[in-house]
């Protein structure tokens, strides 16, 4: 499974270093795109560094996740900050929430974790069910180049206090498929190294798919830039930002 082990030493691997810069990024799209109010649900939010950073700012929060794990480390963050999020195990493709919020995020390119267009669509389904009318969707996803040729067929290694990773990355061109096999160890309380191993596979989609999905959903794409910046996408992209959302309520006419 993705996200055991792993989550104990997510945030030390480096990886809260993407979703601190994403944040400084979410503060200049809402303010080009700003949602209807302050309530949210982040999507695969892992150990909830986006969800926590919301409900500091006093947003209604909701996290949903499908790692146990992950949600572990985001509870004991919360825990830690005083701060109260709900946040759910569940399933990204068929999710539900007490109520509709304002503002989704999926960060992270979770999204390329949906393997067919089907299960895309299903996820943006689910988004859209989630969102007020009116409501904002934001997602930033890893694109064909960013897979072939970022990752491609390569190894990379990463070290930390304790821990050290190795990921082989492998593409697949005619699946159109990325998969990372990721081989840790973990240091434990006794100075060894613990191993464990992980697999996380990856789907590249166009720009016809993506928006074919958006709309097969419901949700009308309002802008996609090239992550980080306000910019158009250039052919070699490495991360796209899609922010999307739903119709307005429909105001009732005088007579």
């Amino acid at each position: 499974m993705m996200y055991e082990r792993y989550a104990e030493v997510y945030d030390e691997s480096g990886q809260i270093g993407f979703s601190l810069r994403m944040l400084e990024y979410l503060d200049r799209v809402l303010e080009r795109h700003p949602p209807p109010a302050h309530s949210l649900l982040d999507l695969a939010c892992g150990t909830g560094t986006v969800a926590l950073a919301f409900a500091q700012r006093g947003w209604e929060v909701y996290g949903v996740d499908a790692s146990p794990e992950m949600l572990e480390r985001a509870r004991a963050k919360a825990a830690a900050l005083g701060q109260s999020v709900a946040l759910s195990c569940q399933d990204m493709r068929r999710f539900v929430l007490p109520h509709p919020v304002a503002l989704v995020t999926c960060l992270y390119d979770s999204l390329n974790y949906m393997l067919t267009e089907y299960d895309l669509r299903r996820a943006l389904s689910a988004t859209a069910q989630a969102l007020l009318p009116g409501g904002l969707f934001v997602a930033d996803v890893n694109t064909r180049y960013a897979l072939e040729h970022g990752w491609g067929n390569n190894c990379f290694f990463t070290e930390g206090k304790n821990l050290a990773m190795v990921m082989d990355s492998t593409w697949d061109p005619t699946r159109e498929l990325s998969t990372v096999h990721l081989v840790g160890f973990i240091r434990n309380d006794a100075g060894l190294y613990e191993r464990f191993d992980e697999q996380h596979v990856e789907a590249a989609f166009d720009d016809a798919t993506m928006r074919r999905a958006f709309t097969g959903a419901g949700l009308e794409v309002n802008a996609v830039y090239e992550c980080f910046t306000f910019s158009s996408a250039s052919a070699d992209a490495n991360r796209l930002l899609w922010v999307a959302g739903t119709p307005p309520a429909k105001q009732n006419g005088g007579g």
